[in-house]
């Protein structure tokens, strides 16, 4: 039998513990409050409104991308991501693309046999929520709180190769924004969410072959369990002359299952362009250095310190 190895790349929404949204002064985070009960003209996506940006939210972002070993770019932009879903009153989400805050990064995991794996950073980015869906007794809900709380989305490389590589990664991202003091990173309460990308090769081989996108993922042994069940499908797919398709999953959680919610969509779908009402980030040499100079001696390199 061909011996596989798996490919996989995290995506997570780190939600910014400041005190309000990213584009209007509604209260950030409302986890307790009753449905629709924290929104306004501009989180609601009312016409005619415009966004304000948050300061507090930039800098929070910044400090971040210094932990992650990422480039803060002095001028970066905001773009329009367009799609439909019934949570985004706008009909587009206000994110960055091409030019975000953040550029390159990554983590060193050690991990729990002794070895090192460094996990390369594609993307890190401002962004806006959306809302949120929630299906009860045949109908769905749309609870509109969370829009306009402000995220930082961070992808990985495809540089993670088990289930347990994946889990160390979100341990260790949640142990560092909590001791930045960034997010509570609370997955339960969506404070940090992960998609996981997930397919398999032949070992030795360095193509990459097609994967799937695993959704609502909420908890880090949860990630586990699903990246482990999707590996099995995969192989099983494989081996009994199958092709892996490019599907999104969901992960069923009351369950513990996996089911497909659509076809992959690509960023074509998503219509890009620049977000028309907001000027570009624009920061000094001066500002740069006072968000580096705000670094604090990061966990790992505290506990090399102390061991040395």
């Amino acid at each position: 039998m061909t011996q596989y190895e798996t490919v996989i790349g995290l995506e997570t929404h780190i939600q910014l513990n400041t005190t309000t949204k990213i584009f209007c002064g509604r209260k950030a985070d409302s986890w307790e409050a009753p449905p629709n009960s924290n929104i306004c003209p501009v989180c609601a996506g009312l016409p005619g409104v415009l966004p304000v940006l948050n300061q507090a939210v930039v800098r929070k972002c910044a400090l971040l991308a210094a932990a992650m070993r990422a480039k803060i770019r002095l001028v970066s932009h905001f773009d329009r991501k367009n799609y439909f879903y019934p949570d985004l009153p706008k009909g587009f989400q206000i994110s960055q693309f091409d030019q975000a805050l953040g550029s390159g990064g990554y983590m060193d995991l050690p991990m729990p046999n002794g070895d090192q794996r460094r996990v390369n950073i594609t993307k890190l980015h401002l962004e806006e929520d959306a809302g949120k869906t929630k299906y009860e007794g045949g109908r769905r809900y749309v609870d509109f709180n969370r829009c306009g709380v402000p995220l930082v989305e961070m992808v990985t490389e495809p540089d993670l190769r088990s289930a347990d590589e994946a889990a160390q990664y979100l341990i260790r991202l949640r142990q560092l924004l909590r001791w930045l003091g960034v997010s509570e990173a609370d997955m339960e309460k969506g404070h940090l969410r992960c998609d996981a990308n997930v397919s398999i090769r032949p070992v030795g081989s360095h193509d990459l072959f097609t994967k799937t996108e695993i959704k609502n993922v909420n908890s880090i042994e949860a990630v586990r369990a699903a990246i482990n069940m999707e590996i099995k499908r995969q192989i099983a797919l494989v081996e009994g002359g199958g092709q892996v398709k490019a599907w999104t999953l969901d992960w069923d959680d009351t369950h513990n299952r996996l089911k497909k919610m659509r076809s992959k969509e690509t960023e074509a779908d998503y219509r890009y362009f620049r977000e028309p009402d907001l000027l570009p980030l624009t920061f000094t040499e001066e500002w740069r250095a006072d968000v580096l100079e705000a670094l604090p001696e990061l966990p790992l390199g505290r506990r090399a310190r102390f061991m040395d």
